[in-house]
C-alpha cells in the first residue's frame, strides 16, 4: 500500500493539536503593521486566548482593534507599557502570547471607569468572570483557577482595585500588573479587551486550567534593621518620617547604615510594609521639594522598613528555577509582570543585558509595570505572574 504523505494543513492541525503556547513579537512604528504581524504569528484553529502588550508609543485603539480582529472569536486582552518582555525585541515592539487547546478556559470581568467606585466595580468584574465560567467567584478552586489583572497604573485607585478584586476570591491567588506610560509623559496607560481600548479601567481574567500552573513573586530587596513611622503623607507622597521632615529624616536612617543616600538616585533604597512576616515594598520614585514620592501609597501610621537591593539577577533565577518545579520541571509559559523599578535598577547597575537573559530562558511574555498585585496589595519592585506547565 502507498504511503499517503499529510498536506501542510493536517501537519499544522497536528501541531496546533499539542501546542499550549506561543510567543509572538512584533517591532516598527506603525501600530496597524505591528498589530497585524502579530495576530499573524498567534493565529491558530485552536487559540483559546491572547495576551499582547504593546509600547506606550503605538496606538493603543489600534492595537486593541487590530489584533482582536485577526485573532477572532478568541480574546485579546492587554496593556501598554514602558517596556515589552520576551525574547530580545529592540526598541518600539508589541508582544503576544498565545494560549490553546482545551485546558485553559478564561473567564472575562471589565472594571470600567474604576474612579467611580474602585472597591466595588473590581469586585464586580470578578464576579462577572467567574459567571463567565459558568461558576460564581465563592465556588472557585485554587487547584484550578488563578485571577489575573491588567490595570490603567495611572488611575490612582490602584490599591483600590487589588483589595476589592482579591477579596471577592479570598481563595485563589490573584496576581497582576499596572499599564504603563512614560513616567514623564502627561499620557494615560491603557488597557484593552475584545478591541476596545480604555483609561481609568481594569480587567480581572480567570484562568481555569488542567495543566498544572504557579504564580510567581520575586523580590530581591533584603531588610535593614532602620525603621520609621509615616507622621506626614497624603497618597503617594511623605511629608514627615517619626515626626520629622522626610528627608533629612530618611538621610539619618541611611546614614545609621554606614552609607550615604543619593537624591537623585533614590531607587538604591526602597520601603516596605510588613505584614504577617511578608515585606510589600514601596519603592522611592524621586525625592523633591523635601518630599519623598513613593510609587504606592502609604498611610500616616504606616510602620515602614528601609530595604536595600540584594542580588537582582541571582534572585530572579531563583525564583524561576523554583517556579518551574513547582509546575513540574516544564515550563510552557510565564507570564510575566515586572515591576518598571527593576529595569531601572537593572540599567542603573549595567544589568539590562542579564535581567533580560534570566526571563528569556523561560517562555516569558508580559510587560514593564507600574506596581505589581500580589494579592490584596499593591507592590512594587517585583516580578509577580503566572507560570503554566506541560502535559503529563
Amino acid at each position: 500500500m502507498q504511503a499517503v504523505s499529510p498536506t501542510a494543513g493536517q501537519v499544522f492541525g497536528a501541531i496546533v493539536a499539542h501546542m499550549i503556547a506561543r510567543q509572538a513579537v512584533a517591532r516598527g512604528t506603525d501600530a496597524e503593521r505591528v498589530a497585524t504581524q502579530l495576530a499573524e504569528q498567534l493565529r491558530a484553529p485552536d487559540l483559546r486566548f491572547a495576551f499582547v502588550f504593546a509600547d506606550w508609543r503605538l496606538d493603543p485603539a489600534t492595537i486593541a482593534r487590530v489584533t482582536q480582529r485577526g485573532l477572532d472569536p478568541a480574546p485579546v486582552a492587554g496593556g501598554t507599557t514602558t517596556g515589552v518582555i520576551a525574547r530580545e525585541t529592540g526598541d518600539l515592539a508589541a508582544v503576544g502570547l498565545g494560549l490553546y487547546g482545551d485546558w485553559a478556559r478564561i473567564g472575562i470581568g471589565v472594571a470600567a471607569e474604576i474612579s467611580k467606585s474602585p472597591l466595588t466595580r473590581s469586585r464586580d468584574a470578578v464576579r462577572i468572570a467567574a459567571g463567565a465560567l459558568g461558576t460564581t467567584a465563592e465556588a472557585l478552586d485554587p487547584a484550578r483557577h488563578i485571577g489575573i489583572t491588567i490595570l490603567d497604573g495611572k488611575c490612582g485607585h490602584e490599591e483600590a482595585f487589588c483589595i476589592g478584586s482579591a477579596a471577592a476570591v479570598p481563595q485563589i491567588r490573584v496576581i497582576g500588573g499596572c499599564a504603563s506610560v512614560d513616567p514623564q509623559s502627561p499620557g494615560r496607560p491603557y488597557v484593552w479587551v475584545r478591541g476596545e481600548a480604555m483609561a481609568d479601567a481594569g480587567l480581572v481574567l480567570v484562568l481555569e486550567s488542567e495543566l498544572p500552573f504557579c504564580a510567581v513573586t520575586s523580590a530581591h530587596l533584603v531588610p535593614t534593621d532602620r525603621k520609621c513611622v509615616v507622621t506626614g503623607a497624603a497618597g503617594r507622597v511623605i511629608d514627615e518620617l517619626d515626626g520629622m521632615p522626610a528627608v533629612p529624616r530618611l538621610h539619618e536612617l541611611v546614614d545609621g547604615l554606614g552609607e550615604r543616600l543619593d537624591d537623585n538616585q533614590p531607587l538604591q533604597y526602597s520601603f516596605a510594609r510588613y505584614i504577617d512576616g511578608q515585606p510589600y515594598v514601596r519603592s522611592m520614585t524621586h525625592i523633591i521639594d523635601g518630599r519623598i514620592h513613593v510609587a504606592t501609597a502609604v498611610e500616616v501610621g504606616h510602620v515602614l522598613r528601609i530595604m536595600r537591593p540584594l542580588d537582582l539577577i541571582g534572585t530572579t533565577r531563583r525564583d524561576l528555577a523554583a517556579t518551574a518545579e513547582r509546575v513540574g520541571g516544564t515550563v510552557s509559559a510565564l507570564l510575566a509582570f515586572s515591576c518598571i523599578a527593576r529595569h531601572w535598577e537593572a540599567a542603573a547597575r549595567g544589568l539590562v543585558t542579564e535581567l533580560g537573559a534570566a526571563y528569556s530562558a523561560y517562555p516569558t511574555v508580559g510587560f514593564q509595570s507600574f506596581g505589581e498585585q500580589s494579592g490584596m496589595l499593591l507592590v512594587n519592585h517585583t516580578l509577580t505572574g503566572l507560570a503554566i506547565g506541560a502535559r503529563r
